[in-house]
């Protein structure tokens, strides 16, 4: 198992300078990789020695994984629930009287709830909202044929995960407002590009008179890109295409216009989960009803590069782990949600 490390302790250590493990599915990815740089801005800043292990997209590691840090003695746990790989790790880490968070993943079952009492809180998107603003400013963009239809494919992302079911579901509340679609096919990319591009291709192969794409993710954008491009397409102009994830390479191609709307900013969950973790292992427990922390993200289209580009420098925002503490800051809230939004 890969493991990427920052002041890595094989013991935990006193509470006012905790061991935190953090479990992702892939390091393989842009997405992942700035929620693990938010991770270990906060971790330096809050003076938390943070364990990252690296799931390489398999399952069982991310099984495994939970098992290794429980192992470790770490303080605490934040984990990704893919593949309903929560469960599993909330249990594991029960056993030792360790607290979790899960993020991005939705649970079945509540923080807090039930015999899950280690399982303090969620911090993840609000997928569903997502998926629909994609669908959204999709169809707005896409011309309908000449029966007056708009042509749609979709690329879905990782079967069964709640990310993928939930944006799903958005898209469809987008459909079903429209009243002039026709989704001629749906394929699934596992969220990332070379499979993405596979996929696309071929169901484009099979309906050339698709005019627009949703996709799951940003990845998966990218793959669609390319396979049209391949095509002879030209995106943003014979083929409508948006995505999710606001990664680099897809902020560039709102930028050129390929690619007409972008949404995300959700690379925060990880450090806001490790607030609410370190004020929870210092007395500051966030109470049940406030656990279930949904984030609203950034919507981006070509004309808000410029200012996302000047907010978020290196894609990150600028944000105070310990202005945003109870442990430092009386006055701050125990459910420390960050909204990303555009400073104007």
């Amino acid at each position: 198992m890969a493991v990427a490390m920052c002041g890595l302790s094989t013991a935990a250590v006193a509470a006012d300078e905790p061991t935190i493990g953090v479990v992702v599915p892939t390091l393989d990815s842009q997405f992942w990789n700035r929620d693990i740089t938010f991770l270990q801005t906060g971790a330096s800043q809050l003076g938390v020695h943070l364990v990252v292990l690296n799931a390489d997209n398999k399952p069982d590691q991310m099984t495994q994984a939970a098992q290794d840090l429980v192992a470790r003695k770490v303080d605490g746990i934040i984990s990704v629930g893919y593949w309903s790989t929560a469960p599993a790790t909330i249990r594991f880490a029960k056993r030792a009287n360790i607290p979790v968070i899960i993020t991005d993943t939705y649970t079945t079952f509540a923080p807090q709830s039930g015999e899950h009492t280690n399982y303090i809180a969620f911090v993840g998107p609000s997928d569903f909202d997502s998926g629909y603003h994609m669908g959204k400013a999709l169809l707005a963009a896409v011309k309908p044929d000449p029966q007056g239809k708009k042509v749609i494919g979709v690329v879905n992302g990782t079967a069964g995960t709640s990310v993928a079911i939930d944006r799903r579901k958005g898209f469809q509340k987008a459909v079903d407002e429209d009243g002039n679609v026709t989704i001629v096919g749906e394929v699934d990319g596992n969220f990332v590009r070379d499979q993405s591009q596979t996929a696309f291709e071929s169901l484009y192969q099979g309906h050339p008179d698709i005019a627009g794409v949703w996709c799951g993710n940003d990845p998966t954008a990218m793959g669609v890109l390319a396979a049209l491009k391949s095509k002879g397409k030209v995106p943003g102009k014979d083929v409508i295409v948006v995505g999710m994830d606001l990664n680099p390479e897809n902020v560039e191609e709102v930028k050129n216009g390929e690619q007409i709307f972008d949404i995300g900013g959700h690379w925060v969950q990880g450090g806001i989960a490790l607030e609410i973790m370190y004020n929870y292992l210092h007395g500051f427990k966030i109470p049940a009803d406030q656990a279930n922390i949904k984030l609203k993200l950034l919507p981006m289209t070509k004309a808000d590069v410029p200012r996302y580009v000047r907010d978020f420098p290196g894609g990150q925002p600028n944000y105070d782990f310990k202005v945003h503490s109870k442990v430092y800051n009386k006055d701050a809230p125990l459910s420390p949600a960050f909204e990303v939004h555009y400073s104007q």
